[in-house]
């Protein structure tokens, strides 16, 4: 359980706007450019170890048919070659996966799944158990990233001997040269610095490691990886909404060990019993590395976005309010928003509108909440809410807006009816003192079971008619608390993991046949940042600090950052300050919300709707600034002015090193287009009031017109003007943001 502050007001973010659709021949021409040079020899071999890393050929510049018959060649020469060694691993009846299978009986098939995607398959039999391992690799014919999962199924009549030490990726990275390797990764949703990017140089004898602790959400760190050595490298990510591990060694000076996988398994497989790995996705470049994390921004973009209609999902702007808000005050509230033309999309219900009948306050009051102490019970209170939901979500349909609820379907407290009817439902228990409420700070808790089929199904149908008969739009799916404890209580000494895998398996079937029953249905799923779970739902709040009223807007720029490197899909969210540009530029991303007033906090922060001062025509402009930037976030990726190596930018925010002494920038561009965006932010310590600053993927023969939207007038300038002596941007405030659109004109 999160501190009460991290709760403050679940505000919301979708929006609409154009996306970035790249023609074929567009992405073929941005994978060449990105990677024409000739592989250098440690290439070789990594192609050798991971079996499909990289479709070389693809990149030498022939085309069509030619091309795919020339990667069939390799894939069948190195993939399906079985002295190939192979890029997972395990430990089965105390021997090692290198030696068992090379004496198992071996198989392989290849088929297209659709125009884009080909699955070629491995499968290793033991003639004396009956294990079946298979693995199931992705390619993709105009990207250079491969992607694979490891199943294990047990065909014999008895138990199988002990499964473990099962790692979906284990290999070897060769060092070339005195390189010494940097791994570029991102924290996670935890405080002012959640998502900053960090560096870590792995010399000799050193290791590293990354993890998701606890499961559920990715607060320590994300699944997401640059392993960089002297202009090439090796990107890689893991889905899996559980436990994970991804570890970093250098034994030897020539190379780097690179295992992930779950963090613990030790396990029997019962007699058709199937399980799987998380899995794993690489792409290995060479050059630019900026450029290599475009080719996976629009990797992920085309197939790890929720699609609609064929497009990725536009994110809403989202007005926050709390559950128990009443159903009068919610009514009013849409009239008021949408009567002003303020250009918001969404409505948003977060924590409180459930449970036993009650009255509930109707803003979350740090010290007095008890939204928690109703976890589990699904049904509306009717004294905040006397004829459900289904009013607020048809008013909001009649004024345009989609409808966001809140829900945590993991989680229960004892005592609720779902743990009286059902206990065989549920998995453990366990109390923890929980912050939100001072008179009554305990509670116990137990975890639903989504690894119990017929739970499951339950569950799905319980939301599922909730959804339908309150008119939801967006399911927000919160995660209050760690389900790796739960987990583990429910593991025999001869099954460590076993629960957690079933229950992993089973949360990512309750998202796809929520999504099967209700197409259009976006899925919130709150700070879960594993490749699994992005490729189902978006992340409407990808932390909790921007909504503290005191928070420092330099959390929502560093994170933007971050997570502009790994993907193009997220949002935040934020307590409005009017009339304080800085703050609300700072939280202009792929998806925003807010609310007009504090929607939670300190009894003396909250008690208050929208006050009769609030400048509605200086928001209005705003928000028509935000609409205008937000389709630029599905382009590619150029950050400007990250953090100088004089700053720490995770440091305390007046530190002498502090972030607040540096600018920040960032440029997004549509090469289809060839028009883009630039933001600019001088912070609150910085005496620099100017700024050159040097964009990138413009044509230098071209003349772009420029629009500082804070200046009027827009001018003219070259594309070898912007790309070598910069983009000239003065920024007079302390602190200040700035907005700057260019389009190419002839």
């Amino acid at each position: 359980m999160m501190s009460p502050l991290s709760y403050l007001s679940r505000l919301f973010s979708p929006a609409d706007a154009e996306l970035i659709e790249s023609e074929k021949c567009q992405r073929k021409e941005f994978y060449a450019s990105f990677s024409e040079k000739r592989p250098k020899p440690w290439l070789a071999l990594l192609i050798l170890a991971f079996g499909l890393l990289f479709n070389i050929l693809q990149l030498a510049g022939s085309a069509g048919a030619s091309n795919n018959q020339q990667k069939d060649d390799w894939v069948q020469a190195h993939l399906l070659n079985a002295h190939a060694r192979l890029p997972f691993s395990f430990v089965y009846g105390t021997q090692s996966s290198n030696v068992l299978l090379k004496d198992w009986v071996q198989n392989t098939e290849s088929q297209t799944l659709d125009g884009d995607r080909s699955e070629r398959s491995l499968t290793w039999k033991d003639p004396k158990t009956h294990l079946q391992v298979r693995l199931s690799a992705v390619t993709y014919p105009e990207s250079p990233v491969v992607e694979w999962t490891i199943y294990f199924r047990n065909e014999g009549k008895e138990d199988t001997p002990i499964l473990e030490e099962v790692q979906a990726l284990d290999t070897s990275v060769p060092v070339p040269g005195k390189n010494i390797p940097t791994i570029l990764y991102s924290t996670g949703a935890g405080g002012m610095d959640s998502y900053s990017l960090h560096r870590k140089s792995l010399n000799q004898l050193e290791d590293f490691r990354m993890s998701g602790d606890g499961g559920g959400k990715t607060v320590t760190t994300i699944p997401f990886f640059d392993v960089r050595m002297d202009g090439q490298g090796l990107i890689g990510a893991v889905g899996w909404s559980g436990e994970w591990a991804i570890s970093f060694s250098r034994p030897t000076e020539a190379a780097v060990e690179l295992k992930a996988g779950m963090q613990n398994t030790h396990l029997s497989l019962h007699p058709g019993e199937e399980i799987r790995t998380p899995s794993i996705l690489l792409l290995r470049w060479e050059g630019d590395d900026i450029d290599a994390h475009n080719v996976l921004r629009r990797h992920v973009l085309k197939y790890h976005t929720p699609q609609y209609d064929g497009k990725p999902v536009v994110i809403p702007l989202s007005h926050g309010t709390w559950g128990g808000t009443k159903t009068s005050t919610s009514l009013r509230l849409i009239d008021e928003i949408t009567q002003k033309n303020l250009g918001f999309e969404n409505f948003w219900m977060d924590a409180g509108w459930y449970g036993a009948d009650r009255p509930v306050a109707e803003f979350q009051v740090f010290g007095e909440e008890d939204w928690w102490l109703h976890a589990g019970n699904w049904r509306v209170n009717r004294v905040a809410h006397p004829d459900g939901l289904k009013p607020i979500s048809d008013a909001a349909h009649a004024k345009g807006l989609k409808f966001l609820l809140w829900f945590e379907p993991e989680r229960a407290v004892v005592g609720t009816p779902l743990t009286i009817e059902h206990p065989e439902w549920f998995i453990g228990e366990l109390g923890t003192i929980v912050g939100g409420n001072l008179k009554r700070p305990f509670a116990k808790y137990r975890l639903f079971n989504f690894g119990d089929p017929t739970a499951r199904k339950a569950m799905t149908d319980l939301m599922s008619d909730l959804i339908t008969t309150q008119g939801v739009d967006i399911f927000r799916q919160d995660c209050n608390f760690a389900p790796a404890a739960f987990w583990a209580q429910a593991d025999a000494r001869d099954r460590q993991g076993i629960t957690q895998i079933h229950y992993v398996e089973g949360l990512l079937e309750f998202w796809d046949e929520l999504r099967r029953r209700h197409p259009q249905l976006i899925l919130d799923l709150v700070e879960r940042g594993d490749l699994d779970s992005i490729s189902r739902g978006v992340d409407l709040s990808r932390a909790d600090y921007p909504v503290a009223p005191e928070a420092d807007p330099i959390g929502n720029q560093m994170a933007t950052e971050g997570l502009a490197y790994w993907r193009p899909h997220f949002g935040t969210v934020f307590q409005i300050r009017p009339r304080d540009n800085y703050h609300f530029r700072s939280g202009f991303a792929p998806g925003t919300g807010f609310a007009l007033f504090n929607t939670g906090g300190t009894p003396d922060q909250v008690g208050k709707f929208i006050p009769a001062d609030f400048p509605f025509d200086w928001l209005r402009a705003e928000i028509a600034q935000y609409k205008r930037i937000r389709p630029y976030f599905y382009g590619d990726y150029y950050p400007i002015s990250p953090c100088s190596a004089n700053a720490d930018c995770m440091g305390i925010p007046n530190g002498e090193q502090s972030a607040a002494f540096e600018w920040a920038a960032w440029q997004f561009h549509r090469p289809q287009q060839d028009d883009g965006m630039v933001q600019a932010f001088r912070r609150d310590r910085s005496d620099d009031s100017m700024k050159q600053l040097r964009l990138r993927a413009l044509d230098a023969a071209a003349i772009y017109e420029i629009d500082n939207v804070d200046e009027g007038t827009p001018k003219t300038v070259s594309g070898a003007e912007l790309m070598e002596q910069g983009l000239a941007l003065e920024i007079s405030e302390k602190p200040g943001a700035a907005i700057v659109f260019y389009r190419k004109v002839r």
